[in-house]
């Protein structure tokens, strides 16, 4: 029998914690032959950080004025702006919203990338997150 356990939404200690306790009880633990792949990249709430080298910081000028259609954002922080959306938003734009309050809640990067235009966010460890750091960073040196 083969039981398949999707890990999206989970920490790197989550992870950890399962993959320990399936191989204690005995499971044949393994994984789909995809390796957490290293990131180039880190975010910090003034910039983005080369992982083991320097950091860049942002221009403010690139998330005041959107142009780019991503910015980073503490995630605590949004978590709380969220907050209080909801309490104000029409019964219409409230599920969107929880659904994003419980994403965000289930992660524990302290910064991630926001659209300035959706709901659309990304993490560290999405597919798209070395390229979009390196589009800001581009835009960055730009200016």
């Amino acid at each position: 029998m083969i039981i398949t356990i999707d890990t999206h939404n989970c920490s790197r200690e989550e992870l950890a914690e399962l993959k320990e306790y399936l191989e204690e009880q005995s499971w044949d633990f393994k994984t789909d032959g995809v390796e957490e792949e290293e990131h180039k990249y880190e975010l910090r709430e003034d910039g983005i950080y080369v992982v083991g080298s320097h950091g860049v910081t942002l221009n403010e000028k690139i998330q005041q004025e959107e142009l780019h259609e991503y910015s980073i954002i503490d995630r605590k922080d949004f978590i709380d702006e969220l907050i209080r959306w909801i309490s104000e938003a029409k019964s219409t734009d409230k599920e969107l919203m929880k659904q994003d309050l419980f994403m965000l809640e289930a992660w524990d990067d302290d910064y991630i990338l926001s659209s300035n235009s959706t709901n659309s966010y990304i993490r560290q460890g999405d597919s798209n997150f070395d390229e979009t750091c390196e589009e800001l960073i581009e835009l960055n040196e730009s200016l």
